[in-house]
């Protein structure tokens, strides 16, 4: 094998330079800026200046999960784990919520920013990002709140929530990824198949029912786990609870089948980006 040209090697040293790193410091700091504001903007578009509709963002999840409670109870349905129903329906019913809202959000961003977009400093990524770290940073609101309104209401130990702190932590590390690995696969798809926001609508309501939220895939019968198994999003809500209920833990996950899927969903989503952006997709819808 050649070895490298004095050539390579000074381009080599330039490329790792302090002046490099100031420059890609700089860079990334713009780019937070911009993310920033376009969380703001985001957040009033969707919420608007009021309280209420702030409160809202709390108000569904509390309504759906108000609704299943009393479902479950004049059916006589209680927790296939040995933990209360409220808190077995919130592990799955929170973090559901959050990838369902990144993959619909994400599909929409870059659609609805074509404006922002047109502004030098502002990337499609940008926009993406934007949006599903706001709707993150919403989602840990809202299960923090109705984690103290369990409480404060019913008398739910919070230590239902929090059984194995570290193997939580790691597991909402995980929920985070995931659902940023599906919303750039969203939003990817919906610019190349501008169907793909109606299509999702439909799946998510199936999806809705066969990811976990109401069972567990440790209890389900073999022959039904074999299948349900395949499907990522209900191995990531079996990881939540695993890790969040004390003294349960499900073997019907696997962390490597999570992040690997997670993975190459956001790979494929940047992937159409990079040649959206090098084929000037987005100047032309515009």
């Amino acid at each position: 094998m050649a070895s490298r040209t004095p050539l390579h090697r000074q381009r080599d040293r330039a490329a790792f330079s302090p002046a490099w790193f100031a420059e890609l410091g700089e860079s990334m700091r713009v780019m937070w800026r911009v993310i920033f504001a376009i969380m703001i903007r985001e957040s009033r578009t969707r919420y608007g200046s009021s309280n209420i509709g702030y409160a809202w963002a709390l108000i569904d999840p509390v309504i759906e999960l108000s609704i299943l409670i009393a479902a479950f109870t004049i059916l006589g349905r209680v927790s296939p784990i040995p933990v209360p129903l409220p808190v077995f329906l919130l592990l799955g019913i929170v973090p559901f919520f959050l990838i369902r809202t990144c993959i619909s959000r994400g599909a929409s961003a870059v659609s609805a920013n074509l404006g922002l977009i047109s502004y030098p400093q502002v990337m499609p990524v940008d926009v993406i990002l934007a949006r599903i770290f706001l709707e993150m940073a919403t989602t840990f609101v809202v299960f923090i709140l109705l984690v103290f309104a369990m409480y404060m209401v019913i008398g739910v130990d919070p230590y239902m929530f929090f059984g194995d702190p570290t193997g939580l932590l790691v597991a909402i590390l995980s929920l985070l990824y995931f659902a940023l690995g599906f919303g750039f696969f969203s939003s990817g798809l919906a610019r190349v198949v501008p169907v793909w926001t109606n299509v999702w609508g439909y799946l998510s309501r199936p999806i809705w029912f066969l990811s976990g939220v109401f069972f567990t895939l440790k209890e389900l019968p073999q022959g039904a786990r074999s299948y349900m198994v395949y499907n990522p999003i209900a191995q990531q809500l079996e990881w939540i609870r695993s890790a969040a209920i004390p003294n349960w833990e499900s073997d019907s996950y696997s962390p490597i089948y999570i992040l690997s899927f997670a993975t190459v969903m956001l790979v494929i989503g940047l992937v159409i980006d990079r040649i959206l952006l090098l084929t000037g997709h987005e100047e032309i819808v515009s």
